[in-house]
């Protein structure tokens, strides 16, 4: 079976959010990031209780409830600084590929019994990618796309019914898939 579409960024975008919530590398990246974000957040609280709030006559109180404010602001804002992380790295993704002149892409998938094969043109250069379905390790789904991961930070995005593919050929995208595929599709 051959299908065609063509890749947006926002197909992109959805993989690149996809790769966010499952690979190791952004796990570590969050947590990095979290301890970054967090010394600016200590520092606030700590200035806001060191500023505004009047001085206690103890020097001891002085120095220690602006430490005391200063982390329980941080562990308050923890989770907030946690959730903010998918969103900024997005939009940080979508500012640089913005720049880029590269989109949309014209993408062909070849579904064959042995492997999945992807032909990307993009103006005048073409690269084609041969996947075996037992190179497949995972699959995930969104509500708009199917990805096929072959690497770690590696996919093939097959979209689901949309502009560029019909129901019909949906239909026969899911029985290829649903024949060939070992692993379950985590959604």
């Amino acid at each position: 079976m051959v299908t065609t579409y063509k890749m947006t960024l926002e197909d992109f975008l959805s993989f690149h959010n996809d790769l966010s919530h499952h690979s190791n590398l952004y796990q570590r990246n969050r947590k990095l990031w979290l301890f970054i974000m967090m010394i600016p957040t200590f520092a606030l609280g700590y200035v806001l209780t060191a500023f505004v709030l009047p001085r206690p006559e103890s020097p001891v109180l002085f120095y220690l409830l602006p430490v005391g404010v200063g982390i329980l602001f941080t562990l308050l804002l923890r989770p907030l600084l946690k959730d903010l992380h998918g969103p900024f790295v997005i939009w940080i993704s979508r500012q640089q590929l913005k720049k880029h002149n590269i989109w949309p892409k014209d993408i062909t998938l070849h579904f064959n019994d042995t492997h999945v094969e992807m032909h990307v043109v993009r103006g005048k250069v073409s690269r084609t990618t041969q996947v075996p379905w037992t190179s497949i390790f995972k699959v995930n789904e969104d509500e708009t796309h199917r990805f096929l991961y072959y690497e770690e930070d590696e996919a093939l995005i097959i979209p689901k019914a949309r502009d560029g593919i019909t129901e019909v050929e949906q239909s026969e995208i899911d029985r290829i898939l649903e024949k060939h595929l070992a692993t379950p599709i985590n959604g």
